[in-house]
């Protein structure tokens, strides 16, 4: 019986954690603010990952931006918020069309994930038009097998994969 017992409180907790709406935890009230809009308000966020939000200038106006991993509402599939300082926001993945990867099921997070300052994306990547096109900080997710960045070029968010060596295909 004890076992039992201790079996539950064990799912519990662990799927305690998982994913949530902007109200149903503590977040930034700049992601709260974000989220609640009507554009993203079937979005959940997904704190599976720790962090499960970066903050940087990602669009390169000096206001800090917020990119938040959620969960879309009819896909399921795993995405960015992307929440800029100027009041605009956009979905990367999440069962957004279209695609923003090229990667099954549009699953391009990694729980490797961090800023990067212009500077050091421009050093890093092997795609220099890309690097060139870059407008603000950049989003590094990491693989084993590569890496891959999701950069502003002054009208959209793109993703660009690379594995080590060279560009992937």
């Amino acid at each position: 019986m004890k076992s039992i017992f201790a079996f539950l409180v064990f799912l519990t907790s662990v799927f305690r954690f998982s994913v949530f709406r902007a109200d149903e935890f503590p977040v930034p009230s700049r992601i709260k603010t974000c989220m609640e809009c009507q554009a993203l308000k079937a979005y959940r966020i997904d704190s599976r990952v720790n962090p499960y939000y970066l903050r940087g200038d990602f669009d390169g106006d000096t206001k800090a931006d917020y990119a938040v991993m959620v969960i879309g509402p009819n896909s399921k599939s795993s995405g960015l918020a992307m929440c800029q300082g100027n009041g605009r926001h956009f979905v990367l993945g999440a069962g957004s069309q279209p695609a923003f990867s090229l990667k099954k099921d549009d699953n391009f997070l990694s729980s490797d994930w961090e800023v990067l300052t212009l500077a050091e994306f421009r050093d890093q990547v092997y795609d220099k038009k890309a690097a060139a096109s870059a407008k603000g900080e950049v989003i590094l997710l990491s693989w084993e097998d590569g890496s891959s960045y999701i950069y502003w070029d002054g009208t959209a968010y793109h993703l660009l994969s690379e594995a080590p060596g060279g560009p992937s295909d």
